[in-house]
């Protein structure tokens, strides 16, 4: 299963999770609640009572990359419609942004 680091916890309520610090897994489990500035987590590891964890103490979560809320639109732009060049309002070609 491949994890990547999540660093806005917002998204995270009801996720599974993984909780790291400098490197090194500390606990696992689903996420019960995230404060609305997503500094603080509770987690609630199997057969365990819920723990916390802040971002301040240097814990990471990490999680499987399946949900919508985890990716970042990194193809923003790349779908743009062509635009005509002025070299191309003589010719029929047209000119399309590939960034």
């Amino acid at each position: 299963m491949d994890l990547r680091r999540i660093t806005d916890w917002t998204v995270l309520a009801g996720v599974s999770i993984e909780i790291r610090q400098q490197g090194s897994t500390v606990c696992n489990g689903y996420v019960d609640a995230v404060t609305e500035d997503g500094t603080i987590l509770w987690l609630r590891p199997p057969a365990q009572n819920r723990r916390l964890f802040e971002k301040a103490a240097f814990y990471e979560a990490w999680a499987t990359d399946d949900r919508a809320g985890f990716h970042y639109e990194i193809t923003k732009g790349l779908n743009r419609p062509c635009e005509q060049t002025p070299e191309a309002e003589d010719s029929s070609s047209t000119s399309c942004a590939t960034t």
